[in-house]
């Protein structure tokens, strides 16, 4: 439809200015590297160069976060495990827990094969648990996480994300992630997705877009069922590599 085309447009627009802005942004951090070699260390200017290179990275890091959500970042991938990508992380995030918050697992062994990389379902996973984490605060809770194979029609069909999905195939991976917080209202779900959308959890607005951004460049959909005071289930489905196959197992 006309909103659809606009918003297609305004993503083309906007990522086009942020790869510009990250071609200048290199060129800044080269140039300070340069003067950084020339000034005497512990002096005025360097502490002040110094400060500029924390700054051009953080703002590099902000405009790669918004290609990432654009659906426009090229990182290189490769045929994966979803369930050993997640392994690998499961030390990061039962190490940052607190404990109020059991975190439980469930992984397919072996896992369904994606194409993508571990940096892209590490940054997901990461995202997704410190949302539920958050929504749970600091009362007593649980965070289901769990990793299996489903097919197209296992995916719910209601609140999908991004609302242009189009199905590629008919064997998806399904990184699940259940929480027992605060739940979301209906009239919020949508705009979750929303980079510049802010609420008073800090894990949602650009930590969720980056998740939108990444299932998007893989061709995948994520879905969103919540209830106020009983929780929330995320559901990131991506297509497999191996479609047949899957399919036969």
């Amino acid at each position: 439809n006309r909103q659809l085309q606009k918003s297609e447009s305004l993503g083309r627009m906007a990522g086009a200015i942020a790869h510009h802005f990250n071609n200048q942004l290199g060129a800044v951090m080269g140039n300070l590297e340069l003067a950084l070699l020339e000034l005497p260390k512990g002096t005025r200017a360097q502490e002040n160069v110094t400060k500029a290179m924390k700054a051009s990275s953080t703002a590099a890091q902000m405009s790669g976060l918004m290609l990432t959500y654009l659906g426009q970042s090229f990182d290189k991938r490769e045929p994966l495990d979803i369930s050993e990508a997640c392994r690998l992380n499961l030390p990061v995030l039962q190490g940052v827990m607190p404990e109020n918050i059991v975190l439980k697992t469930d992984l397919a062994t072996p896992g369904p094969t994606v194409n993508t990389n571990t940096k892209h379902i590490q940054q997901v996973l990461t995202n997704l648990v410190t949302n539920a984490q958050e929504a749970i605060g600091k009362n007593r809770g649980i965070i289901d996480l769990s990793v299996k194979t489903v097919s197209l029609t296992q995916i719910p069909v209601a609140q999908r994300f991004p609302l242009e999905w189009q199905p590629e195939g008919n064997a998806y991976a399904c990184l699940e992630v259940t929480d027992t917080g605060c739940g979301i209202a209906d009239s919020d779900i949508e705009k979750l997705f929303d980079p510049f959308y802010s609420s008073k959890f800090t894990g949602r607005g650009m930590g969720l877009a980056a998740v939108i951004g990444i299932v998007r460049v893989h061709g995948g959909v994520v879905t969103v069922e919540s209830r106020i005071g009983r929780g929330s289930t995320f559901r990131v489905f991506l297509p497999l590599v191996e479609q047949e196959v899957a399919l036969q197992s």
